[in-house]
């Protein structure tokens, strides 16, 4: 931890700490070269040490501080100092929005639109400049005094959590990956829509669509899983943004809006068709304690949207002053009732379907004492009223009580542990706890194929009944290529193959005389073919020519020599030689080896035949080598 006073690079005076983030601490800092208050973000030493993290760290800084856009935090500066590495950014007063919707729940539509609008235009602005979030969440988007949200950390954050391993990842982070990111593919424009969509459905209901008990859990829902409809969660929102969130949250990035354009025209809409709100502003938080925790209200009436055109504006201010004479006269008329003398008698309003700290408001503003209960409910979302007695409509006396049953959400059940089931008897007893099983396939060496692995969420985990999981099944171990093992010994082709996860199957041998005796003449499958691990390769090994005896052919014709001696395996080497006897043309007068010798198979045998002879002209002997598989050769000198 830096102390304050600390001056960071001879520039930046701290002042006070801000907070810790998973890859860096922040500070609050004056400049004192420019007299001006910045966060400081330092890089966590560890990181320091990466040169491959720090390299990408300075890269999208500087890809970072050209965007300067009225929703993004602008970044002024870099650099390295102690031993690490900082940034200097824009200090903006405000708070996070995780932290609103946490303290808040669901927030108006109107505003929740409002909100994301403005995350989705500064988004639109990067993404024209080629820089991609890769880890927008509501942590990282900070509503300043005005109300304008602004987005933090664009383009550093590809050298930050979004690329760690889910293993090293936050919660909150994988809260918010979009399906390609959580399978570790490429990540685009569309990454940061799917992300931009999470964070519309928590503003609308208060939740995030997947939650589990470890972050690789809620990566795997991310990819495999369908999230509920937000009207489901938060019944008072009207079916058409359900369509809006879910194109946002489709697994495929194709199937998902085009740009950040496109999803704003398609909020838009939905804003124009949404009541105003109107009423007091919506105060968040205590007052000022650093970066991104300063205080906020919370315009209940937006401010109008950028694209909304000036005649739609009038009516719509128009409309908030309707509204609120409307208000004004409801009030009037309660406080009549309530100072009027005599009057002893109320009607009990209607107030299921409400939440229940809109249904107290109700019922103490008609003069009634609310006495909520809890009960599960599969129909009615968690913290909305169900039930009630008396029924709305009733006349009842003034300050009597109305019971309200308000639903804690569907009947849970811990998730039974199916790990070692076949695939088929896990869904079988996942379907009668009343989940909806789901079936997924992953390679592993130590589950064999067709059994189940596990589950996500993971078994004990309590779960409403009726939910979605998912039931990861091994397909066994994952396929290898088969490497060559062609020309190496019998021991260099068992490394090989058990460097793989394969093994030596069946030897055969094969006579060569080419090759040297256990080198590997061929194998199958073939090399480059695929093979489960464990799988056997079946070779062929070189061995050696036997040695035979070599049968006599001498005093016989030198085609019948030939003939003998080939069928025998060897090659036979001819050498003529000149005679006076006509009985001996023709005919073997010599061999070497001697009949009876033994040699190895293809090994040469010299015959000497008889020529006749003439004293006119001298002779020299030739040489003629005839093998047992092809035609003679011969050679003169």
């Amino acid at each position: 931890m830096i102390e304050a006073e600390t001056i960071i690079d001879g520039r930046y005076r701290v002042l006070s700490r801000l907070g810790s983030g998973g890859m860096a601490e922040v500070y609050l800092a004056e400049d004192q070269l420019l007299g001006r208050q910045v966060a400081v973000k330092v890089l966590h030493h560890h990181f320091a040490e990466d040169q491959e993290f720090v390299e990408r760290f300075r890269r999208e800084a500087s890809s970072a501080a050209a965007l300067s856009h009225q929703n993004i935090v602008g970044i002024f500066d870099r650099g390295e100092w102690n031993g690490t590495y900082y940034i200097a950014m824009e200090y903006v007063a405000g708070r996070s929005l995780k932290t609103i919707v946490r303290e808040e729940g669901p927030l108006d539509p109107a505003l929740a639109i409002d909100i994301v609008v403005q995350i989705l235009r500064g988004a639109r602005f990067a993404h024209k400049r080629g820089v991609v979030h890769r880890d927008l969440k509501p942590h990282n988007v900070i509503v300043d005094e005005e109300g304008r949200a602004r987005v933090t950390d664009f383009g550093i954050a590809r050298a930050g959590a979004s690329d760690m391993t889910l293993t090293g990842s936050i919660m909150g982070t994988a809260q918010y990956l979009s399906p390609e990111q959580a399978q570790g593919h490429p990540v685009s424009a569309a990454s940061d829509l799917y992300s931009v969509g999470v964070i519309l459905y928590e503003l609308l209901t208060g939740t995030v669509p997947f939650e589990g008990e470890t972050a690789v859990a809620i990566a795997f829902m991310q990819v495999s899983a369908e999230p509920r409809p937000p009207s489901t969660v938060n019944p008072r929102l009207p079916p058409s943004i359900d369509a809006v969130v879910l194109r946002a949250l489709a697994k495929d990035p194709a199937q998902r809006y085009a740009d950040a354009e496109m999803f704003i025209a398609a909020l838009q809409r939905e804003r124009r068709l949404l009541p105003s709100a109107v009423g007091a502003p919506v105060a968040v938080g205590p007052p000022p304690d650093g970066y991104g925790t300063g205080p906020l209200l919370l315009p209940a009436v937006a401010e109008p949207l950028e694209d909304e055109d000036p005649e739609h504006a009038r009516r719509r201010r128009r409309l908030w002053i309707y509204s609120g004479v409307a208000l004004l006269l409801v009030a009037a008329a309660v406080l009549a009732v309530l100072v009027l003398p005599g009057v002893g008698k109320v009607t009990v309003p209607n107030v299921v379907g409400l939440t229940e700290q809109a249904a107290t408001v109700r019922l103490k503003a008609a003069g009634l004492t609310p006495a909520p209960e809890a009960s599960a409910n599969a129909t009615f979302a968690s913290g909305v009223v169900f039930a009630q007695t008396p029924l709305g409509g009733k006349v009842v006396g003034k300050g009597g009580s109305v019971n309200i049953t308000v639903s804690s959400g569907p009947p849970t059940s811990p998730l039974a542990k199916v790990e070692g089931l076949t695939a088929a008897q896990a869904v079988a007893v996942l379907r009668a706890a009343g989940f909806k099983p789901t079936t997924t396939t992953n390679h592993s060496t130590t589950v064999a194929e067709g059994i189940v692995i596990g589950t996500a969420p993971a078994a004990g985990t309590k779960l409403p009944v009726g939910s979605a999981v998912t039931v990861l099944v091994s397909s066994g171990p994952a396929p290898v290529l088969v490497p060559d093992t062609i020309g190496q010994s019998l021991a260099g082709a068992e490394a090989a193959l058990e460097k793989v996860g394969l093994a030596v199957g069946t030897t055969t041998q094969r006579v060569s005389a080419g090759e040297t005796p256990g080198t590997v003449l061929s194998q199958s499958p073939d090399a480059g073919e695929s093979l489960r691990a464990g799988g056997k390769v079946n070779l062929v090994l070189a061995e050696a020519p036997k040695e035979v005896a070599i049968p006599a052919v001498e005093g016989q014709k030198q085609a019948e020599a030939e003939h003998a001696l080939k069928q025998a395996g060897f090659t036979v080497k001819k050498v003529s030689a000149p005679t006076t006897e006509p009985t001996q043309v023709g005919f073997v007068l010599t061999q070497s080896p001697a009949a009876g010798a033994h040699a190895k198979k293809g090994a040469a045998v010299t015959i000497t035949v008889g020529v006749a002879s003439t004293e006119t002209t001298p002779t020299t002997p030739t040489t003629t080598t005839t093998t047992p598989a092809g035609p003679t050769a011969a050679a003169a000198p």
